[in-house]
């Protein structure tokens, strides 16, 4: 409908118009071209996750075996580091970059610190 309130035509929009078995057939052949596909989701749709995950080993097992064959090449390849790296203690990756000492290190001094020197040395509040 339009501002009016008049109708449109709109039967030549419709495939249907000028045939009134078109929408029957449409369907028939719809169902028709899709009942492969159909079928293979009802196939599916029974399945279990160990039924799945076995139907992959034909391609997961010789890709994991392939990604861990070159790791180890790659590792093997590199041989020693000619700098020895030491081990970075989490503590010391997260306070490396501090302008001010962390607050365990302000706590574990034994001093007795009062709440106002506390807080200004953390950042204040």
């Amino acid at each position: 409908m339009n501002d009016l309130g008049d109708r449109l035509p709109m039967e030549a929009l419709d495939p249907g118009a000028s045939d009134p078995r078109f929408w029957a057939r449409f369907h028939v052949r719809a169902m028709e071209q899709a009942q492969a596909e159909l079928g293979r989701r009802q196939a599916y749709a029974r399945l279990t996750i160990p039924e799945v995950v076995f139907s992959w080993r034909r391609t997961l097992v010789p890709t994991a075996l392939m990604a861990a064959a070159l790791a180890g090449i790659l590792l093997l390849g590199q041989g020693e580091a000619s700098v020895p790296l030491s081990p970075l203690a989490l503590e010391e990756a997260l306070t490396q970059d501090l302008v001010v000492e962390p607050i365990p290190s302000i706590l574990g001094r034994g001093d007795e610190l009062d709440e106002p020197v506390f807080l200004h040395l953390v950042g204040g509040f």
